[in-house]
């Protein structure tokens, strides 16, 4: 692939002898029947380089599918061991009624007037080509049957709510944890919004007026704002000045660098999010706390193919000062601690209890 020779980050090809894998997917090309099977072969050729950030893309009508189903989401999580009984309700979904109409322990029994089959898929009786504007679902407590109506939505808006309840239960235990002293901010990628919401969080009053900070990468997907975040971290204050009688107040008004600062990452803190996080260690602003990065940060060009086909480019390496490229050795915490599926089952975050801990003392 020519584009490739001409903009793959690393001119060695990752000690890798590109012309000959090339000749070597060459030899495959006769037996190439449809699109899927040219997009399996460039993409698995690309993959002998052993990087990422990469990806051949084809598509066209012959591949559109006349039928298909979506599962409609009534933001209600069931009990896994009895998959027709309610758990709880996702916060802000759609099914999270201010006077709590649907409750713990309430047993699904019928959708749209169909009764539940217990040996049935839960699934089937909310799959359906297009999300409907409303479902009825008839619940049984106690002895008594009821119905509620929920407007569905989609399974990726209540996974992104469930994913904000886990990021309030993390600010929870901060807060519980170190007495209200310890700011908590989440941010799940490097993008714009996520940058906005960093920055009014880092000004506000849960965080600003705390005597330190926990800035969580863990799963951080990427995006390209890790300079704005250093940027804004890096913030010491020069100076003070106060009206009349007034308390002193420092300049900048906000410098998050006059405090401890921990930053937590795991091994699911990839691309922009390690940028982030080598920055942070390089820039001397505090500990990092957690496990390896996942070393998967280049950034990207695309280019456009004659036939509408595209490819992504790995152009630019991500180097240390020393020079070493992150895309092979990652970040490693200043102090390693491993959340465990046990810790998850159990509720508990050794990771988040570090990190408390360790501010804790400098604090002192």
């Amino acid at each position: 692939m020519a584009v490739l020779d001409e903009n793959y980050y690393d001119v060695n090809f990752n000690k890798i002898n590109w012309e000959e894998v090339k000749q070597r997917y060459a030899a495959f090309l006769p037996f190439v029947e449809n699109r899927d099977d040219i997009r399996k072969l460039l993409n698995n050729m690309m993959g002998e380089l052993n990087t990422s950030h990469y990806g051949f893309n084809s598509n066209g009508a012959e591949e559109s599918t006349l039928y298909k189903t979506i599962t409609a989401s009534t933001g209600i999580i069931f009990q896994n061991e009895a998959p027709y009984t309610v758990d709880y309700t996702v916060k802000n979904d759609v099914a999270d009624f201010a006077d709590g109409r649907i409750q713990k322990g309430d047993l699904l029994v019928a959708v749209n007037n169909t009764r539940i089959d217990s040996k049935q898929n839960r699934e089937f009786y909310f799959s359906q080509p297009n999300i409907p504007n409303e479902l009825t679902l008839t619940f049984k407590r106690n002895q008594s049957e009821f119905n509620v109506k929920i407007k569905p939505t989609s399974y990726n808006t209540t996974a992104s709510l469930l994913y904000s309840m886990w990021e309030d239960n993390n600010r929870q235990r901060v807060n519980s944890l170190s007495q209200n002293k310890i700011g908590y901010v989440y941010m799940r990628d490097m993008g714009e919004s996520s940058l906005d919401k960093f920055e009014r969080d880092m000004v506000s009053d849960s965080v600003a007026k705390k005597d330190a900070l926990i800035l969580d990468l863990r799963y951080n997907t990427g995006g390209n704002v890790h300079d704005k975040v250093l940027q804004f971290l890096s913030q010491k204050p020069y100076l003070n000045w106060r009206y009349r009688n007034g308390k002193l107040s420092p300049q900048p008004n906000f410098a998050p660098a006059a405090k401890p600062i921990v930053v937590l990452i795991n091994e699911q803190t990839l691309s922009d999010g390690e940028m982030t996080s080598a920055g942070f260690k390089a820039l001397g602003l505090g500990k990092i706390i957690g496990t390896e990065t996942y070393r998967w940060i280049i950034f990207t060009s695309a280019a456009s193919l004659v036939d509408g086909s595209s490819v992504r480019l790995p152009s630019w390496g991500c180097f240390t000062l020393d020079g070493k490229d992150l895309e092979k050795t990652g970040v490693a915490p200043d102090i390693f601690i491993k959340n465990t599926f046990t810790d998850r089952m159990l509720g508990k975050d050794p990771q988040i209890e570090k990190a408390v801990q360790e501010i804790l003392k400098e604090l002192k």
